[in-house]
């Protein structure tokens, strides 16, 4: 009996904790991870943006699909100002659930080469991004790439590239 107590005895002694400068320095590099990284991962500026370009995206896939679909009509896309995009189909009245507004503070802005890409561009019958003049004229892929850029607490963009694969980031 004696033995066992001094082997428990021993052990008891070689377990050992953290000491105070370990515990200081782990609460101090915590404390720098929850300052820089805290506000980008918890803030609501960078999250709502990020809701609003997997919306974007979203809304783009569904009105190229529709063009692709319907060979006919000419006149699939959306139409587009600094705070607001909206689905345009041939027309037809749409739903406000399909409209994205932009969160406060933010706008968005059209870096294309096609004439009046900032208020509106159109999806041909293979995909790629036109002119909203696109219904009376048919216009053909190759001709420009569109991105759309949300500015605000992070920037983010959308970009339609000319031959129509639509992706998250910069058309550059």
């Amino acid at each position: 009996m004696g033995f066992a107590s001094t082997k428990q005895r021993q052990i008891v002694n070689n377990q050992q904790g953290f000491t105070l400068v370990e515990l200081i320095i782990v609460i101090v590099l915590v404390g720098i991870l929850a300052v820089t990284a805290g506000p980008r991962i918890f803030g609501s500026g960078g999250v709502d943006q990020v809701v609003t370009e997997r919306q974007l995206l979203s809304l783009l896939r569904l009105q190229q699909q529709q063009a692709m679909q319907d060979v006919v009509n000419r006149c699939y896309g959306v139409n587009l100002s600094s705070t607001v995009v909206t689905p345009f189909d041939c027309g037809q009245a749409i739903e406000n659930t399909r409209v994205i507004t932009l969160p406060e503070a933010n706008n968005l802005t059209v870096v294309s080469t096609l004439p009046s890409a900032s208020t509106g561009f159109r999806f041909n019958a293979l995909g790629c991004p036109v002119s909203t003049n696109h219904a009376t004229t048919a216009e053909n892929c190759g001709q420009s790439s569109v991105e759309l850029q949300i500015n605000g607490a992070n920037a983010r963009s959308v970009c339609v590239q000319s031959q129509g694969y639509i992706r998250v980031g910069n058309c550059s």
